[in-house]
């Protein structure tokens, strides 16, 4: 292996021709510059510099080898940035979890914006259900995921980025969206012949419906069970309603009406961010910094959209980045 230093120095003296001006960018002198030139000279076994007291020229082998190093310097300095771009998350690829719920939300405008920040960055995007991500997370098949709350174990790093209001969704010729105002009182809601959540593959809604029937002090009328997005087709077929997220209203807005639900108290339904507990994928951070952005402008412009309550204090409705952990 030859050493780099050696190299340096004759890189200089190649570049300059003169023993003391390639000294003096080297801020050494001549006799140890001279004995590291003929140190490399010994490695190789090769005479690089023809030397008289008048001048100094390259011998072939040494025309080669200022040319193989200006090489390699340009390759370590395209080395340096493609680790350091990898690092900061600037290239690579990201895997995303996404659960079925979450594309209905804010979240594809944030991806599209990341994406035409970081075009070099490859995103993979899977639909997957909450229950499956904190697996795929732990082995490495993951870099981030937006779950439902019950499945964001504490080693995920789960941070809530959406809390959203719900809504009753009925077909447009439904008695209720006929009679009813803007919005609905919850009572009446859960009166109404409803399509249920099933709980082993919808856990946290069926959960949430639950609570809202405690809350409200009435067992929702339950005459089906199903899951997100399903449940969209179930109520165009006259199945009955359904207590959704706000985010859902975008899903045929032509043959559903979506009706506000009031008197829920603090019962909304959470999105939470996880990451693999591996972290250093450094395109996570930055997509959370898009995300962050993408909402403060949107709140800006004055942008009309359902109302989703902050997880935290800050203005855009996300979370405090943390620190990036080094290493």
């Amino acid at each position: 292996m030859l050493d780099t230093r050696l190299l340096k120095c004759f890189a200089v003296v190649a570049e300059e021709l003169h023993f003391g001006r390639a000294a003096k960018r080297l801020f050494m002198t001549q006799p140890p510059l001279s004995q590291n030139i003929r140190k490399l000279e010994a490695q190789l076994q090769v005479q690089l510099l023809v030397r008289s007291t008048r001048s100094v020229r390259l011998t072939p082998a040494g025309e080669l080898l200022k040319r193989r190093i200006t090489a390699l310097e340009k390759e370590m300095a395209q080395t340096i940035r493609a680790v350091r771009e990898i690092h900061f998350g600037e290239k690579g690829r990201l895997r995303i979890a996404l659960t079925p719920s979450a594309a209905y939300s804010t979240f594809p405008q944030c991806l599209h914006a990341f994406r035409q920040t970081y075009p070099d960055v490859t995103v993979e995007l899977i639909e997957m259900n909450s229950s499956e991500m904190p697996d795929a997370l732990r082995h490495g098949r993951l870099d981030m995921a937006l779950m439902r709350p019950p499945f964001a174990d504490r080693d995920l790093s789960p941070e809530r980025i959406l809390a959203e209001p719900l809504m009753l969704a009925v077909r447009k010729d439904h008695p209720v969206a006929q009679t009813a105002a803007k919005r609905i009182r919850l009572a009446d809601a859960l009166q109404c012949e409803l399509i249920g959540y099933a709980r082993h593959s919808s856990r946290y809604f069926h959960e949430v419906l639950q609570r809202l029937g405690m809350h409200a002090g009435i067992a929702p009328n339950i005459v089906h069970e199903s899951m997100i997005p399903t449940v969209l087709a179930l109520i165009e077929a006259g199945v009955g309603a359904a207590i959704v997220p706000a985010n859902l209203g975008r899903a045929r807005a032509d043959t559903i009406t979506y009706l506000p639900l009031h008197g829920c108290g603090n019962i909304h339904a959470e999105l939470l961010l996880a990451r693999s507990p591996e972290g250093g994928n450094g395109a996570v951070e930055n997509l959370i910094d898009i995300m962050r952005s993408w909402h403060k402008g949107r709140s800006t412009r004055g942008t009309r959209s359902p109302k989703v309550h902050p997880a935290s204090h800050t203005a855009d409705g996300l979370p405090p980045r943390p620190a990036r952990r080094n290493g």
